[in-house]
């Protein structure tokens, strides 16, 4: 007999969780060792770089994965887009280094839509003034070419780049 769309679609979904599920298995089969326990000897690095920025470094005393870390339930929706999949120490530095990536971007964001117009104010306000002088008008419109040039160099994205840490089969 026939299977109707459904029941396909059903069959679909089982066959998909069932090799998510192998899937995980496999992974707990590679990672034996909890990561907690590497980071702990080798966290010094870690601590000066989010030191220097006022951010107190995660601790890893053990393999608690991340959803006890999560601040006053943050944000709606934060369970299915970071903590999925996240088990143990391991999965909490991963999301770690996913909220660092996004709150970096969105502070690099809030720093370049100030600087752009900050920028674009001094320029306004260069234009709106008495340039009657040649002097005056030289060293105004070298500091607007230097402005322009700012500008342009904040329109511009910029790419870092990171050691691999996700690796699925």
């Amino acid at each position: 007999m026939a299977l109707n769309p459904a029941e396909k679609q059903r069959a679909y979904r089982e066959r998909q969780k069932e090799k998510e599920r192998q899937a995980s298995l496999a992974v707990r089969d590679i990672y034996k060792r909890p990561f907690f326990e590497i980071l702990e000897h080798d966290s010094a690095l870690l601590e000066q770089t989010l030191s220097i920025a006022g951010i107190e470094a995660p601790s890893f005393e053990d393999d608690s994965g991340p959803e006890g870390f999560v601040i006053n339930n943050a944000t709606a929706g934060a369970d299915d887009i970071f903590l999925t999949n996240a088990k143990g120490s391991l999965g909490r530095a991963e999301v770690i280094i996913e909220c660092l990536i996004d709150a970096a971007a969105d502070l690099a964001y809030y720093v370049n839509r100030h600087k752009r117009s900050e920028i674009k104010e001094r320029i306004a306000e260069i234009e709106a003034s008495d340039l009657g002088e040649p002097e005056v008008k030289k060293a105004a419109f070298k500091e607007v070419t230097r402005l322009n040039k700012m500008l342009d160099q904040l329109s511009k994205q910029i790419r870092w780049t990171f050691p691999q840490w996700k690796a699925t089969d």
